[in-house]
């Protein structure tokens, strides 16, 4: 497993344990200071791994892109050629 996969998957975990955590907070009948500033706390976390997530999976597109690209030249190149090459006839 890639390095990027691998730090994607560890975030999608965190951020799953942040969700029972929450949820857990939900369903507290007299929630304390101490776990209100655990819970921004986990918010402020949430929004980092959001963003952490966005970022990897921006970064994997952009070798799609190119892939993308690169076929679509590839297409355009063995269409002219044989267009060329029946034109020539």
């Amino acid at each position: 497993m890639s390095q990027r996969r691998s730090v994607l998957v560890r975030l999608h975990e965190e951020l799953r344990n942040i969700e029972v955590f929450d949820r857990i907070h939900e369903y507290a009948p007299h929630p304390d200071s101490v776990e209100e500033r655990a819970y921004e706390g986990r918010q402020i976390r949430r929004k980092q791994i959001l963003d952490d997530i966005a970022r990897l999976r921006g970064s994997e597109s952009e070798p799609a892109k190119r892939a993308w690209i690169s076929s679509a030249v590839v297409l355009v190149c063995a269409v002219g050629y044989a267009m060329l090459h029946y034109l020539l006839k």
